[in-house]
């Protein structure tokens, strides 16, 4: 275009390239500014409502206190266990399958004997049996079934029980029982007593002395419809027996 004949623009509408760059930049500046702030904004925010809402329980720290036996009972029972229900006593059982980790497999290279774990699988047996005031017992034992019994017993959890026809309550029972031992039991006595909360009740502890009792501790209680001396025992060093015979006695149901 020839010079002559072009008119420049006003001073005052007029961009240099300076202004020009400086215009396209200040838009920018500005929105990486605010996209700054926002993100400062929400991380502040979700640190915050983080601190004051409670944690996880995914996330929290296991309790440094010690677990109480009742958890045995909560994670003691497995799937596979069988339910076993005992009529006479009203009394439900759990018993595990015949099958590892509650058999003990058999050493070939070794004789069997009675007197240690070897072989032995949790059996439930009932039969009529007399102690004090109880006239059947049933029972779920650690052993060998082909091995004849020779007094050693493994582990054992066994419920003495009879009708109370006399509708006892715990407490009378109790009574009872320390009368019978003081007037006809001379050669047995107990040695301790006490309480404890079991299977969502109060009973009564006792530790007897004297013919063929050990340090055992039994437990007694009464329903309406049965009296209740119960024990856990056994001689076995195998702390696994020990804890699935500890989850059989806490797990046990009654009418």
């Amino acid at each position: 275009m020839d010079s002559e004949h072009y008119t420049p623009l006003p001073e005052d509408l007029r961009f240099h390239h300076k202004d020009r760059h400086m215009f396209f930049h200040v838009p920018v500046m500005v929105f990486f500014f605010l996209i700054t702030v926002a993100v400062a904004f929400i991380g502040g925010w979700y640190v915050y409502f983080k601190q004051k809402s409670p944690s996880s329980p995914s996330n929290t720290l296991p309790s440094s206190e010690p677990t109480p036996t009742r958890a045995i009972e909560d994670g003691g029972v497995g799937p596979n266990w069988t339910r076993q229900l005992n009529t006479e006593c009203g009394t439900t059982f759990f018993v595990p399958p015949a099958q590892e980790p509650y058999l003990i497999p058999r050493d070939p290279n070794t004789l069997p004997t009675a007197t240690d774990d070897e072989g032995k699988f949790w059996i439930y047996e009932d039969n009529q049996s007399n102690l004090f005031m109880f006239n059947h017992l049933a029972r779920v034992i650690f052993k060998n079934p082909e091995i004849p019994g020779s007094g050693y017993v493994s582990a054992a959890v066994e419920v003495m029980c009879a009708e109370n026809t006399e509708r006892y309550s715990t407490e009378s029972l109790f009574v009872k029982i320390q009368n019978d031992l003081l007037q006809n039991f001379s050669v047995i006595s107990l040695a301790s007593s006490g309480e404890a909360s079991l299977w969502n009740r109060e009973v009564k502890t006792a530790v007897f002395k004297g013919g063929t009792f050990s340090n055992d501790t039994y437990y007694l209680f009464a329903t309406n419809s049965h009296i209740y001396l119960i024990r856990s025992t056994g001689e076995t060093s195998n702390p696994s027996v020990q804890q699935v015979r500890d989850s059989i006695l806490l797990n046990l149901g009654f009418e």
